[in-house]
């Protein structure tokens, strides 16, 4: 059917499709190697200067309110904090404004890829003033939300680690409607993001005003949507497939030199992981400049469909982008040699550079890790959730300890349990805090595995645990109904089980831990953190237990410089796994114990390099 304003038929689905993918591969080759080099400059000043710069002025901004590190738990609102806070916003302005600026290099040069340096500059500054409307807010909640969420559209360095904490996303599919209210979150993300998927383009072509209406404008309907959303998926799944073969290929010098000379394979592997992160950077520049081209593609396409008063600022500015709609026959700039030796020539200094400061890496990551394995809440294999089979079920795959919850009732005692109300495992409104131990004890609990049971007392759980031989990592949890003398109870129960001593403990209520350490100063506590960041903060604690998404090598340095303990939790996936493994954690928390101890036998049997190159290929070459 015509357009309402060209009378011209728009092109079906897949004709679409084809013209964007075609138009962005256009765009690329346009822009050549120049704007590849400006594209991977771009994500390693990121990489190199902002994030240490933004990193070192977050912890800063901490010690200006009088904290070593962003602990959610601790947090108060009173003092010094206001300050801290005013410099938190500014810190994450400098990085919308870092953020906006490596987009617009991408756009404009796609645009106008015969652009000169002191335009691209001029189109910096241009953008920058666009940046200070209040206007543009919109446009920072997508690039640090939405963006990094769904990951459809441009990406960044900067942006690479915002995602739903793991530990939430566990929690919710752990129950029938948490997992499907997570599912229409996600879709609701997802269909948001396609929506603005053309924001950015449009912020920086044009005026920049309206800019998240103009890509609401330009997706509307199906014949709009589903061509960009395929052609973005074409785009995604190739450079997939493309740093799978890297990581492959980068594997095979020293799979052969563990085979044939040992003695090679410290320094192949260290130089083959450096040559793969240079050629992941040079990747993800191919992959945003692609993206980028697909976006604007579709912007130019549907010009007609924006409103008349959206000005293009870019039109007027030299060094124009092929035609859209060229015949594919039509020549494209050829790109300078000089410039593609000046690109090769960078990438060789930078795969030299990555691959000396890896040999460290390599051997570290070589060394047999002794992370212990704790079961979190049991096993939910084999039976369900701080229930005595589930606690069994650990004991069989042989974890070395066992991470339960305890809570206390309404007449003062204690149950194994992690949820506050009984409404995941028994269907039932009540509160813990509410009921007894004799009544909560009578009630059976149920998993999405299939697994009953009945709800253990304290008693039970640790008596049990003391006949399998099964050290426990007691937490103990706030439900909302504790006496004031909770902890002081909590001890003199286990001393009457004879418990106390053989098991160690941690909280995520930080006054807990410093009364159990003040009241038993020979035990081990450990103080769990929810989400970390900019330092280890200070605490009786012996040990700290992060969250998998803060549970990185500068938190566990920090930890170790502190004189601390480090255990991640809840950590699933095997590339986290190993991750852990390889950084020598002291213990890692997960719901699949028998997968952890496999994947820890597996590097202890390790008599080659290979192995470490792979997890490390795995954890280092990403796409930004």
């Amino acid at each position: 059917m015509p357009t309402a304003t060209t009378g011209v038929p728009r092109p079906g689905i897949w004709c679409e499709y084809r013209e964007l993918l075609r138009e962005s591969r256009r765009l690329a080759r346009a822009g050549g190697s120049r704007l590849l080099a400006l594209a991977v400059l771009g994500q390693l000043l990121v990489l190199l200067v902002a994030q240490p710069v933004l990193g070192w002025l977050f912890r800063e901004a901490l010690r200006a309110g009088g904290m070593t590190g962003l602990d959610l738990g601790q947090l108060r609102l009173g003092g010094a904090w206001p300050l801290t806070a005013v410099l938190i916003v500014l810190i994450v302005v400098l990085a919308f404004w870092l953020l906006a600026l490596q987009f617009t290099a991408v756009v404009v040069l796609l645009h106008r890829p015969g652009l000169s340096l002191r335009g691209l500059l001029g189109e910096f500054g241009r953008v920058s003033r666009k940046l200070l409307r209040p206007s543009s807010a919109p446009l920072l909640l997508y690039l640090f939300l939405l963006l990094p969420l769904t990951g459809f559209g441009f990406t960044s360095a900067l942006t690479q680690r915002i995602a739903i904490p793991a530990f939430i996303t566990g929690e919710l599919l752990k129950s029938t409607s948490g997992g499907v209210g997570l599912l229409l979150f996600l879709l609701v993300l997802l269909l948001l993001n396609v929506r603005l998927s053309l924001t950015v383009p449009v912020f920086v072509l044009t005026d920049g005003r309206g800019a998240a209406r103009s890509s609401w404008r330009l997706t509307r309907g199906l014949r709009a949507s589903v061509p960009l959303v395929l052609a973005i998926a074409t785009v995604i799944v190739l450079a997939g497939v493309a740093a799978a073969a890297l990581i492959l290929v980068s594997a095979m010098p020293t799979v052969l030199t563990d085979l044939v000379a040992p003695s090679a394979s410290p320094l192949v592997a260290a130089f083959s992981l450096g040559a793969a992160q240079a050629a992941a950077l040079l990747l993800g520049a191919c992959t945003t400049v692609l993206l980028g081209g697909v976006l604007i593609a579709h912007v130019l396409r549907g010009r007609d469909r924006l409103t008349p008063s959206t000005v293009f600022a870019t039109d007027a500015l030299p060094g124009a982008a092929p035609r859209l709609g060229a015949e594919p026959g039509a020549p494209s700039p050829r790109p300078s040699r000089r410039r593609r030796l000046v690109l090769a020539a960078g990438l060789l200094v930078l795969a030299l550079g990555f691959g000396g400061a890896a040999t460290g890496t390599m051997q570290r990551l070589s060394d047999a890790p002794g992370t212990l394995v704790l079961g979190h809440r049991g096993f939910s294999q084999g039976g369900v959730e701080n229930t005595l089979g589930g606690l069994e079920a650990a004991a069989a795959a042989g974890a070395d300890l066992v991470e339960m919850d305890v809570m206390q009732t309404a007449d003062g005692g204690f149950v194994a349990m992690h949820d506050a109300t009984l409404g995941r495992l028994a269907d039932r409104p009540d509160a813990v805090k509410d009921l007894s131990v004799e009544q909560l004890t009578a009630l059976t609990v149920h998993d999405l595995q299939g697994h009953e049971g009945r709800i253990p007392a304290l008693a039970d759980y640790v008596t049990r645990a003391a006949e399998l031989g099964m050290p426990l990592l007691i937490e103990i949890k706030l439900g909302g109904g504790e006496t004031p003398d909770h902890v002081e109870r909590l001890v003199a129960e286990l001393e009457r089980l004879d418990a106390l001593e053989s098991n160690i403990y941690h909280s995520l209520d930080a006054a807990s831990v410093a009364r159990l350490k003040q009241l038993r100063p020979d035990l081990t506590v450990g103080y769990t953190m929810a989400f970390a960041g900019g330092g280890v903060p200070e605490t009786p604690a012996d040990f700290i237990v992060v969250e998998q998404w803060s549970a990185t090598r500068s938190m566990l340095d920090g930890a170790r410089a502190a004189g601390l303990g480090f255990m991640a939790w809840t950590v699933n996936d095997a590339a986290g796994i190993s991750e852990q493994l390889r950084m020598g954690a002291d213990g890692v928390i997960t719901d699949h114990p028998d997968e952890a101890l496999a994947l820890r036998g597996q590097i202890a049997r390790e008599d080659g390099l290979s192995g470490v190159l792979i997890d490390a290929l795995t954890r280092f070459v990403t796409i930004p």
